[in-house]
């Protein structure tokens, strides 16, 4: 059976409820919605039965040495960050440019300038940890010609207008992720920056193969590594954390090095292993609840 079409009732509703959470939440400062943030995200946590299994096992499979009890409290600290997360996003997008800029502590700022100046493209690699749209925006500001980057567009057309307009005013622009190889190399040919995450989950007939994350095979997307062999484009990690006050911490580390004997998976895991660096300085930042082992997690409940 084919997926029922969306009502254009459907789509007209979520829009409106979008525009007046917008209005409403996306006015308070981080004093008033970050407490009710954390508190919706962990009620989720405890809810979602589902979610709260997988995050668990995952912190365990991550930190072997905690306990069940050390377990369950970073799981509701990132429970907390990203329900905190889910109205600083509101919030953030009432933004104006100049006034991200002003929330924004910068780290390694001479790796963002060097891309600048090298006058080609670079890829700006980073994950689901933090404030990743932050560092989308903040990048998008500081390069000639803003950053794209892949992604799969919502199935509600009325809605992704609506943000892509939004990304727009930082200079930023959407791939389509049906082509994503041929559009990352149409924007590296023509000069241009894209931004690509590359830390959840996917299938091996989409390209994933398996290279150590956390110390465990994790199935990973070749894309970035594919394109970087072929065009030699530098990566620059790029990642964006949340701090207090409703500030951000933006941070650009050198370029990942390619190795004259590196292939599609040592490069690959290479990028994983700057990603978990990353994630490891600031753990309960990361999206925890995707289920990122989810046949070790299937194994383990069998056994």
């Amino acid at each position: 059976m084919g997926v029922s079409p969306r009502s254009e009732f459907r789509n007209h509703f979520e829009l409106a409820a979008y525009r007046a959470a917008r209005a409403t939440v996306g006015r308070g400062g981080p004093g008033v919605i970050d407490p009710i943030g954390a508190i919706l995200g962990g009620l989720f946590h405890r809810l979602s039965r589902h979610r709260r299994e997988i995050i668990l096992f995952n912190i365990g499979l991550a930190y072997p040495d905690l306990t069940a009890e050390e377990r369950e409290r970073m799981a509701l600290r990132v429970a907390h960050h990203f329900g905190r997360s889910l109205f600083g996003t509101l919030r953030l997008q009432r933004m104006t440019p100049e006034k991200l800029v002003r929330l924004v502590t910068v780290e390694g700022r001479e790796h963002l300038d060097a891309a600048v100046q090298s006058g080609r493209g670079s890829f700006f690699l980073s994950a689901h940890l933090g404030a990743w749209e932050v560092a989308a925006l903040f990048g998008g500001l500081n390069l000639p010609d803003g950053v794209g980057f892949v992604h799969r567009p919502l199935d509600n057309p009325l809605l992704e207008a609506e943000l892509d307009a939004f990304r727009l005013q930082f200079g930023n622009r959407a791939l389509g992720k049906s082509a994503a190889l041929r559009s990352m190399l149409g924007e590296i040919k023509a000069g241009r920056s894209v931004g690509i995450l590359i830390d959840q989950k996917t299938r091996l007939r989409d390209g994933g193969v398996n290279v150590p994350f956390f110390g465990r095979p994790a199935r990973t997307h070749t894309i970035l590594a594919r394109v970087v062999l072929k065009t030699q484009t530098p990566v620059i990690p790029t990642f964006a954390y949340a701090d207090p006050g409703g500030r951000y911490t933006v941070s650009f580390g050198p370029p990942v090095p390619v190795e004259p004997d590196d292939d599609v998976i040592s490069l690959t895991a290479r990028y994983m292993a700057v990603t978990e660096a990353a994630i490891r300085r600031r753990p309960e930042q990361w999206l925890w609840y995707h289920d990122r082992w989810r046949e070790l997690r299937l194994g383990s409940a069998k056994e």
